[in-house]
């Protein structure tokens, strides 16, 4: 990790969260998911689909490489079972239940309605998802986009502009932020109109701001909801630790 003593600072109405490579470093347990999918598949190439479709929802993975399993019911039963069966090789990315907790805490007691200004948008499934929350001992939120929830998938923005516009920010005035680590979900967030902290769980530093992130990260374990303005419905984010920022989100220190 790179270490700036001048910090970044950004203000947003509202923080979306990507939850695989996000919340949870679950590429071990995918991986290991997608290698023995392709025990019985000569066709499949896991090591292919490991290396570029981390973001992408499992179904239109399996549609691509291997179409007569791409049946909604039976991904969305493999999807469920990845935790139970790999869940060994899944970990908390640091930082990231403390930053949620603090989204919500501010969200509950500072704002004048009490709603939730945070949400996550994840190509996973509702049951590999909600497992995944369990594991990080997070509330499932009011806003929850799951892959069974939209038709286009990440790199489309449909998630995240979705998540925008149940929370109340569809306006492209109002400022949100994404929490993403994979090129896919980078994408879907700009789409979106969002600007992007990029997390380096998955891929390197270079490869998350080619991807167009505006802050690049090892983890969140460097970040702070430092305040709350009612006037301006604002949260006010500190990131101290940092490989790289715009220079925008210096000039806010």
């Amino acid at each position: 990790m790179t270490v700036y003593k001048q910090p970044a600072v950004f203000y947003v109405n509202a923080a979306l969260f990507d939850c695989d490579g996000t919340l949870v470093n679950s590429t071990g347990a995918i991986s290991e998911f997608w290698n023995e999918f392709g025990k019985t598949r000569p066709h499949v190439n896991p090591a292919e689909i490991i290396r570029t479709s981390h973001g992408c929802r499992t179904f239109d993975v399996i549609a691509k490489w291997s179409p007569e399993d791409a049946i909604p019911e039976q991904v969305t039963q493999w999807e469920g079972e990845i935790p139970d069966t790999f869940g060994h090789a899944a970990k908390p990315i640091a930082g990231a239940v403390e930053l949620v907790h603090q989204f919500d805490d501010y969200s509950k007691n500072e704002t004048d309605n009490g709603k939730q200004r945070w949400a996550i948008v994840t190509s996973g499934t509702l049951p590999l998802a909600t497992k995944w929350l369990k594991l990080l001992k997070i509330r499932q939120p009011d806003c929850f986009i799951t892959a069974e929830k939209v038709t286009k998938g990440k790199p489309h923005p449909m998630g995240y502009q979705n998540a925008r516009n149940t929370l109340g920010y569809e306006d492209g005035a109002k400022k949100v932020v994404v929490f993403e680590d994979a090129p896919a979900g980078i994408t879907a967030g700009k789409g979106a109109g969002a600007m992007i902290v990029g997390i380096c769980s998955t891929y390197g530093p270079e490869k998350v701001r080619d991807a167009g992130a505006d802050i690049v990260v090892d983890d969140l374990s460097s970040f702070r909801v430092d305040s709350y303005n009612k006037e301006t419905d604002e949260f006010k984010v500190v990131v101290e630790n940092y490989h790289y920022a715009n220079e925008e989100f210096l000039e806010l220190a």
